[in-house]
């Protein structure tokens, strides 16, 4: 029906003193349509999200049910933001030693099952069948790893359900820092932390959403904010100790603020050591293995001085 760019073209011209239709002739294609919506009573909100199964439209459609489009949009930009900054930041990183670590893989199971196999008469030492072996072996293990991380991550933030266990303390940050992000969004325009618990659970086509969901389910069973807050095992233990002293000074925005640069912070460093360790690993490995293969090719030279 209408598209993200036209929605914030006219959020942007809405207080230009403009008349409705005008600006809606001005920012939509299919401006007959939303007219004649309008004039059936639909809302804007409404019209804008009919048939949208896209997450933006998905966050405008519970958003817009308290808050007015410009700060719905507002809130939706500051929650993309701090769903997808760190994991953006983080392929960013790793993508050239990533590359660097698959191209070495193949090319030492090129070497390994190929040009070996031609030259093991010329190789006296068997060690150096073993030691290419575990270098294959080696860089098989790191890829699958790095490829089983991104999948947990994937499973984590979008199949996530209470009974999940969250084995990294990373990721445990990675989800408490979206939490507080999205809180964060809320708590200018929302009056109480029920109410931005209560708009957060209907988000629960995402982690955020199905662990507000489990923190209102801890207070309908009788237990405090902060023992509801304390029971979600995926929250990170220094938002647990943060959360702590917000409760106590009835001052979540200062601390959930604070929180933000701390965890901000250990994530940059977090993915800078990923990315390093990546990158000296796939260096040191090329280097070794381009070191074998110039010995390997040495020896029927050095078979022939011998003679």
């Amino acid at each position: 029906m209408v598209f993200r760019d036209e929605i914030e073209q006219f959020a942007m011209l809405m207080n230009q003193g403009l008349p409705l239709d005008t600006l809606i002739h001005l920012t939509f294609k299919k401006d007959e349509e939303i007219i004649t919506y309008l004039k059936e009573g639909m809302s804007l909100q409404e019209i804008f999200t009919l048939n949208q199964k896209k997450l933006y439209f998905k966050y405008l459609r519970i958003l817009s049910e308290k808050l007015n489009l410009s700060d719905s949009l507002n809130c939706i930009n500051k929650i993309e933001k701090s769903s997808n900054t760190f994991f953006e930041t983080l392929l960013k990183k790793i993508n050239y030693p990533f590359f660097l670590l698959i191209f070495a893989f193949f090319m030492i199971l090129f070497f390994s099952d190929y040009v070996l196999v031609q030259m093991k008469d010329y190789i006296s030492d068997r060690m150096v069948f073993v030691f290419i072996h575990l270098l294959k072996w080696g860089f098989g293990f790191a890829i699958l790893s790095i490829v089983f991380y991104l999948f947990l991550y994937y499973v984590l933030f979008y199949k996530y359900n209470s009974k999940m266990k969250c084995p990294f303390r990373l990721m445990k940050k990675m989800i408490s820092l979206q939490f507080v992000c999205m809180y964060q969004a809320l708590d200018k325009s929302y009056t109480s932390t029920q109410e931005i618990l209560e708009t957060l659970a209907c988000m629960d086509f995402s982690v955020i959403g199905k662990v507000s969901n489990e923190i209102l389910a801890c207070l309908k069973n009788g237990k405090n904010i902060e023992e509801s807050f304390l029971e979600i095992e995926v929250f990170d233990s220094d938002l647990k100790k943060m959360l702590v002293y917000a409760l106590t000074s009835n001052q979540m925005h200062v601390f959930f603020d604070l929180y933000m640069k701390k965890c901000s912070v250990d994530l940059e460093k977090s993915v800078k050591k990923i990315s390093t360790g990546i990158q000296l690993f796939s260096y040191i490995s090329i280097g070794i293995l381009v070191l074998i293969v110039y010995q390997i090719m040495m020896m029927p030279l050095n078979m022939l001085n011998e003679f």
